[in-house]
Parts: structure tokens; C-alpha cells; sequence
């Protein structure tokens, strides 16, 4: 199904952006491939966009130098033994970097960096950081800085840092048990790590905060004394204000929350309730506006139909009105599993993409300075990020392909 493009939503500007009519795609890998998670792929700076995947015992990138309009070859990261498993992407200038696990008889915790925009011949020798076992790994990066958050063995979240572009690191630098998905962000010297901390029968978010580019932490609860568990933190960091953004997913009742720190970190914003019955919250700051993307949960004949909802704030965060539905004009969609997050993408020149996942496969959301249009259909599949006017995507059958919507 490929729906044609109309203006469906305004979030409060006059329309600036360019309808998408179709999509484009190339094969990448597989069968038996898969893309890397969550928002980290593809990522973009300047005109370079990166689609990276695992498939079998390799790590792989392709680069587009035209800002999506074409993509080269795969270029191959790593090719060793076991299964590549998690590759997360972070982009700073020149600088693309990957990390992932890699099973053997355990998991190992692996890096590689290119210094030449991820170009063939560009990539430096694979780190193993010897890590058995580490989980839910995740990279930051700032020029040289780099900040690697994983959680270790024995439950405890670490984070690894290298001040010299990932030629080396430091020691992990142990912060406090965890639980549940772990983020990272970075700016400058300031390190921001967010994961779940079990406390009694109760899930709290806690936040870490570096002023010294990750070598010292002082740990905050966020969400206490809130008497549910909070899961699922994300955060977002406007790279000019350094304003910084969290939202997470509380269970009884069932409701997203934002709160903003203007100070790096030292102090938050009252909590607002975003909506109810909803998951898989996602965070986005242009500097201008501050996005907010979930998942709604609706009973249709008895069964469960979770919907993608989009909300803007214009006032730097104080604010946000009522979300759309962008799932169809009638709100029901028969729409997806509840696990795809719908992920945003936003640029500092007001540029807004979204990919979300329905029950026939990708869509992606195209607009600008708020302004959001009805989604192009960019084929069956799912774990879908957008960058651009791009997204890399995992196709039913294990084929991780990029596509360029026009």
C-alpha cells in the first residue's frame, strides 16, 4: 500500500515541507541480517548519512556523501568469529563510531572507529574490551569524546571513556546497579546515563551526570517518590542550549512523563504527564521545538491496537497540547506489535522525520518547523530509523535495506 501524500497535520506553523511520494530502496545485507536499534541508525552529519547492520559474524556500514541520494557499497567494519549482535552507531564530525556485541561462547563488548566519514580502508582494527557477558550497550559521542554505557555482569551500569576519538579508553568507570535499558548522551565534558533502578518491589529512573567527562558521577532518582514503576528512559540533548530532556513510561496508571534540566543536569523541571495508556516514548530537540513520539493503546473489537501519537512543544518544553494521532484519520490502524518504537529524527534547520511501524510495515513521517505530512509507505519489515530524508529498515525476511523517499 502506498499512500499518497497530502497535508494531514499541522502542529502550528504553515507548511514548509515537501510531500514525499515514494521510496526508494536498496539492499544491503542478508537474508539474516539485522539493523541496529533504536533511533542509532541511520545516523547523519552534514550530508553524510550511515546505515550500519550486523549479518552473521560481520559489522557493516554503507555511506551516502549526497545526504541520501545515493549509497555506496558495504564497507565491512568487522568480520570475525561468532554472531554480531546490537551495533549502535554515534557520528561526531569526521569521526563514526560503532559498537556491538559479539557472541562466542559469552559476549564480548566490541568497538571500531573511523576518522574519514566511515569511508573503506578508513577503519581502524576492532577493539575488544574483554567484557563477558555485558548487556544493552550504548555510545555517545562529542568530537574525540566518546562514552561508551553498558550494563556489566554482576548488574552494575559502567560507562567506558576515551577523550582521543576511540583510539584509547579508560577503565570502567563503575556508577551503580541498574536494571532494564540504559541511554547515554553526551556534551562537551557533561555525560548523562539513565537507566532503571529496582527499589523494593518498585522500578525508579535514576540519571548519572559527569561534569568531567565521565570520570566521576553524582546519581539522582528522578522518579521518586512516585509509587509505580517508571521504565523505558530516553533522553535528548539540544547540542546548542545543552537543554536536556527525559522522558519515561510510568505503569499504574499507565502514562508518559517529561521533565528538562537547563543547568546540566543539577536540577529538573515538575514532571508532566504527556498522555495515558501509552509505551515506547521517544524525545527529539531541534533547539526550536521538543517532540515528543509513543505509542497509544486502543481496544478494537477486543484487542489490543497501540497507535502512533506526535506532540510539539513550542514553549521550550513548558508545554505540550494534545498529541495527534498519526495513524490514520479514523484512529484505528490495526497497527503493530507493541514493541516498535515510532522514532524521531530532527535537524538544527527545523527539518522532522518519523518512522513507525504498522501492520503493513514502515512509514515514514515527513515535515518541518512543525509542520508534519501523511507518511509515505516504505515496504514490509520493522526497526526502522529515519535520518534525513532516509531510513534504514529490516525486512521480513532478514534484508536490511535503505531507502530515500523523494
Amino acid at each position: 500500500m502506498l499512500r499518497e501524500l497530502a497535508v494531514a497535520f499541522v502542529l502550528g506553523c504553515p507548511a514548509a515541507a515537501e510531500a514525499y511520494s515514494q521510496c526508494t530502496t536498496t539492499p544491503l545485507a542478508g537474508p539474516g541480517a539485522v539493523v541496529s536499534e533504536e533511533g542509532s541508525n541511520p545516523v547523519s552529519w552534514g550530508n553524510y548519512v550511515y546505515a550500519g547492520f550486523a549479518y552473521k559474524n560481520q559489522i557493516g556500514i554503507a555511506v551516502s556523501s549526497d545526504a541520501g541520494r545515493s549509497i555506496g557499497s558495504p564497507v565491512t567494519i568487522y568480520n570475525g568469529s561468532g554472531v554480531a549482535a546490537q551495533l549502535r552507531l554515534s557520528v561526531s564530525y569526521q569521526h563514526v563510531y560503532a559498537l556491538w556485541r559479539q557472541k562466542n561462547t559469552g559476549y564480548s563488548l566490541m568497538f571500531a572507529a573511523s576518522h574519514d566519514h566511515g569511508k573503506s580502508g578508513s577503519w581502524a582494527p576492532a577493539i575488544d574490551f574483554g567484557a563477558h557477558n555485558p548487556s544493552l550497550p550504548q555510545i555517545a559521542s562529542d568530537g574525540a569524546n566518546v562514552h561508551i554505557a553498558y550494563l556489566q555482569t554482576d548488574g552494575t551500569v559502567a560507562v567506558l571513556n576515551s577523550a582521543d576519538a576511540g583510539r584509547n579508553f579508560s577503565a570502567p568507570v563503575r556508577i551503580a546497579a541498574g536494571w532494564g535499558e540504559i541511554v547515554v548522551t553526551s556534551l562537551g565534558r557533561n555525560v548523562y546515563v539513565s537507566w532503571n533502578t529496582k527499589v523494593g518491589d518498585r522500578f525508579d529512573v535514576s540519571l548519572a551526570v559527569s561534569h568531567d567527562g565521565g570520570g566521576t558521577f553524582s546519581v539522582q532518582n528522578l522518579s521518586a517518590p512516585r509509587p509505580s514503576d517508571s521504565n523505558e528512559p530516553i533522553l535528548a540533548m539540544d547540542a546548542k542550549s545543552g537543554r536536556l530532556s527525559l522522558v519515561w513510561r510510568e505503569d499504574t496508571p499507565q502514562q508518559g512523563i517529561y521533565l528538562q534540566s537547563l543547568d546540566n543536569g543539577v536540577t529538573w523541571s515538575k514532571p508532566l504527564v504527556i498522555d495515558s495508556s501509552t509505551r515506547q516514548y521517544m524525545v527529539a530537540d531541534d533547539g526550536s521545538y521538543i517532540y515528543i513520539s509513543y505509542l497509544k493503546k486502543f481496544l478494537v473489537d477486543g484487542v489490543p491496537d497501540w497507535q502512533i501519537y506526535l506532540t510539539r512543544s513550542i514553549d521550550g518544553g513548558k508545554t505540550f497540547p494534545p498529541a495527534k494521532n498519526l495513524s490514520g484519520p479514523t484512529g484505528i490502524s490495526a497497527l503493530v506489535n507493541d514493541n516498535e518504537r515510532p522514532i524521531p529524527w530532527v535537524s538544527d534547520k527545523g527539518q522532522f522525520r518519523l518512522t513507525g511501524v504498522e501492520a503493513d510495515g514502515v512509514h515514514i513521517w515527513n515535515g518541518s518547523n512543525g509542520h508534519i505530512l501523511a507518511p509515505v509507505y516504505v515496504g514490509p519489515g520493522e526497526l526502522a530509523s529515519p535520518s534525513s530524508n532516509t531510513a534504514t529498515w529490516e525486512g521480513p525476511d532478514g534484508v536490511v535495506s535503505f531507502a530515500v523517499c523523494h
